[in-house]
């Protein structure tokens, strides 16, 4: 039988109050643009001139997605500097959790969007409705940080 000493139980403790609150320092949710980054036709992305609009549906696909890396990041960011902008611990985890159900819906809208697509048209309808929904969030939340 193992025993626990007072100082182990305190860290333990502390170790566990530290993993949870350094989990809710990144509470949003960044799987979809690790995800999406990591599709094998990314490995293209150097190569496509997204400035250029006459390239193929697989260029195509592959702006969209660096579009909504890059509109997920800033989104993120912002997510991140409200947060520290709040000083109740209360509405943060209000917010959090919020965040990480919209993240959820954004996914769930893009999936309905896109029923019915196959191939690079299933991924430039999902990709198109996730660049869309992250834009609004984002400009949602750059009106919340003009309050605080």
């Amino acid at each position: 039988m193992v025993r626990f000493f007072a100082s182990d139980m305190k860290t333990f403790h502390s170790t566990i109050f530290i993993f949870f609150t350094f989990l809710g320092v990144f509470a949003q949710d960044t799987s979809d643009a690790e995800r999406l980054g990591r599709l094998d036709y990314m490995k293209l992305a150097r190569t496509i001139d997204c400035d250029n609009q006459s390239g193929t549906n697989l260029d195509y696909r592959i702006c969209l997605n660096l579009k909504f890396q890059k509109l997920d990041s800033l989104m993120n960011k912002k997510f991140k500097i409200l947060l520290d902008r709040i000083d109740s611990d209360s509405i943060k985890n209000l917010l959090k959790e919020y965040q990480l159900t919209w993240v959820k819906n954004r996914r769930l809208q893009s999936q309905i969007m896109s029923k019915g697509y196959k191939g690079h048209m299933f991924g430039i309808t999902y990709l198109k409705c996730m660049v869309e929904s992250t834009r609004s969030r984002d400009k949602e939340l750059e009106q919340i940080l003009g309050l605080y």
